[in-house]
């Protein structure tokens, strides 16, 4: 049994990763879908790619 719960567990986690990850993307658009009610196209991009260098900085 102790093999039984690793692999439930395991399938568990997984899962959970999957679904934070989904849940994640999905407000992302949310928020991108706002932001071009405001801002242009261009102004939206270039936010993002701000956001996105900040991010691989981070590492």
């Amino acid at each position: 049994m102790p093999n039984r719960e690793r692999r439930v567990d395991r399938l568990s986690r997984e899962q959970t990763n999957e679904f934070l990850r989904r849940s994640s993307i999905t407000y992302l658009e949310c928020c991108v879908s706002l932001m071009l009610t405001h801002l242009s196209r261009e102004e939206v991009a270039e936010i993002l790619e701000q956001e996105a260098h900040m991010v691989r900085e981070l590492g």
